[in-house]
């Protein structure tokens, strides 16, 4: 019942989102260190939101693997 929620919730999401992407065509200027690029506002939201979601995964993943050592560590080995 879980599952089906979260696939009626993500499909929501992509619903919304191909509408945010259908009704914002206008072109934008994404200015870098040296380079310029011309980008519709939907492709400038989409590329930052991926940006977003693979710092967010990999500090979480950090943070994991930090304190799984920290846990290692902590445990007496057992010496016989």
């Amino acid at each position: 019942m879980v599952n089906l929620v979260y696939a009626v919730v993500i499909a929501i999401v992509m619903v919304a989102g191909f509408l945010f992407g259908a009704a914002n065509q206008q072109q934008v200027e994404l200015d870098l260190l040296y380079t310029q690029y011309q980008l519709r506002l939907v492709d400038v939201a989409v590329l930052f939101l991926l940006i977003g979601l693979l710092a967010g995964f990999l500090l979480t993943m950090l943070f994991r693997i930090r304190r799984r050592l920290r846990r290692n560590s902590q445990q007496p080995t057992s010496t016989s």
